[in-house]
């Protein structure tokens, strides 16, 4: 039988140094990347996600007010301007995989809209809908883009 060992020594020898505390967790690094890649990848995609929606809808907004005014300024009858327009702005929104919409509107300096010497101004305003919040925000999103360009009239064409 071994001698009593006194009870100072045998509180030393149950303290654990960090260092032995750290060389126990075997195992748990792979636990911790999980979660923390899981915590971060998530918002980090859906942040991506937003903002190509985002992006998307700006060109799409640059696109349709620079065409819209060019439209206006050459086409002399405004019926078929505005049918044109129509059909081009459903054409890059489309494209650009945004809900179709009346997202154009045209003011001109002179009445009629192609009146030599006139200007031309096209406003677009597109709303973005957000992923995964359709059915909560319903078709459009809490941001909306929007776009803005003057074309003049050729001031020497004919009436």
């Amino acid at each position: 039988m071994s001698p009593p060992v006194p009870r100072r020594i045998a509180a030393r020898h149950r303290r654990v140094s960090p260092r032995h505390r750290l060389a126990r967790e075997d195992g748990n690094a792979l636990v911790e990347f999980v979660v923390l890649s899981a915590a971060l990848l998530i918002p980090s995609l859906y942040l991506v996600l937003t903002l190509g929606g985002v992006q998307s809808a700006v060109f799409a907004a640059d696109t349709i007010a620079r065409d819209a005014a060019r439209i206006h300024a050459i086409e002399p009858d405004p019926y078929l301007a505005a049918q044109r327009t129509a059909a081009h702005s459903a054409l890059v929104l489309e494209d650009h995989g945004l809900p179709a919409g009346d997202v154009v509107t045209i003011t001109c300096s002179d009445d009629p809209c192609a009146t030599p010497g006139g200007v031309v101004t096209a406003s677009v305003r597109i709303p973005v809908p957000v992923p995964g919040l359709g059915p909560v925000l319903g078709g459009g999103g809490p941001v909306t883009v929007g776009a803005e360009h003057a074309a003049p009239v050729d001031r020497y064409r004919a009436p």
